[in-house]
């Protein structure tokens, strides 16, 4: 009797351990990049506003095959 008290007692105490720690780990914060200094670089975007238009090098529209337009 003394023994299976003593068995259930230890194995309570080592599910209660195991259940309490895993309250402990958190995940680690991680702290923002710094924002990139801006570039003065030209852009070029297509005089018809298609969607992925904008490049930083002249060339046509990947959509309208117009050529693209110098924004600043």
């Amino acid at each position: 009797m003394l023994s299976s008290l003593r068995a259930t007692f230890v194995l309570s105490l080592s599910a209660g351990l195991l259940l309490s720690s895993c309250e402990q780990h958190k995940p680690a914060t991680t702290t923002p990049a710094a924002p990139a200094a801006p570039t003065a670089q030209a852009r070029y975007e297509c005089p018809m506003g298609c969607a992925g238009s904008q490049s930083s090098k002249p060339g046509k529209c990947p959509v309208c095959e117009m050529e693209l337009v110098k924004k600043s």
